[in-house]
């Protein structure tokens, strides 16, 4: 007799850069947005601490104010981003909507007309 293997009915949500994601997190409410970066996994180093693994969901952007502007040369960025942390042990929590179609997409402003039910 062969062996069974048991199958999940599905597979856990892995999520990636360029997803639109919707994160319900019961009481403390839903959030939602592109996520912007993953980390790596680590491998486990003797007498190191392993990172935890995350991924930032951006949420909302915003023009910088013309006084913050004005120093360029500081800091050449022209867009405020909010991120979210979503830990590793909350991706579960994450619903998948949508992927961005290039991967070379500017930021979650290209997406405001983004509708989700």
């Amino acid at each position: 007799m062969p062996e069974c293997v048991q199958l999940e009915l599905w597979e856990p949500y892995d999520p990636q850069v360029n997803d639109y994601v919707i994160w319900d997190q019961g009481e403390y409410g839903i959030d939602e947005g592109w996520v912007y970066f993953k980390a790596p996994k680590f491998e486990p180093s003797k007498g190191f601490n392993t990172p935890a693994r995350y991924i930032t969901i951006e949420t909302h952007v915003e023009d910088k104010p013309p006084e913050l502007m004005e120093c360029r040369t500081n800091n050449p960025h022209r867009k405020i981003h909010c991120l979210l942390l979503c830990y590793e042990p909350q991706w579960k929590q994450l619903k998948f909507v949508k992927r961005r179609e290039s991967k070379h997409c500017c930021h979650y402003s290209q997406y405001d007309d983004v509708n989700v039910e």
